[in-house]
């Protein structure tokens, strides 16, 4: 019992510290950072054979685990077939729309610190 009054206050901080780590505290901890809850972008990043995408050229609506691929300004599209990617490739600035920045590459997760 003395050994416990004199120090209680490291056990407090270790307590202390693994429960901030549990519920994700300064950006580490036990928690996935692949739970982004909403996050429907990063789920498509993720979860690639239930994600659905569409076809920049077509509007089509595809499975992005058959679909293939082009990348433009850092940004992948997905597309229903070949003739649909070398259209976009020949003119990607008139599918890919404005440009946006890309919020998923700038989005910090912060949980309390």
């Amino acid at each position: 019992m003395q050994w416990l009054a004199q120090n209680w206050i490291w056990i407090l901080l270790v307590v202390g510290f693994f429960f901030m780590m549990r519920r994700g505290g300064c950006g580490g901890g036990m928690k996935s950072h692949g739970q982004h809850g909403g996050d429907t972008q990063h789920s498509a990043e993720t979860d690639k054979s239930a994600a659905t995408v569409t076809d920049p050229v077509d509007k089509a609506t595809l499975d992005i685990a058959t679909a293939l691929t082009s990348v433009y300004r850092g940004k992948v599209y997905y597309f229903g077939s070949a003739e649909n990617r070398a259209i976009f490739e020949a003119k990607p600035e008139q599918y890919a729309g404005p440009d946006q920045p890309d919020m998923h590459q700038h989005k910090s997760h912060h949980h309390g610190c």
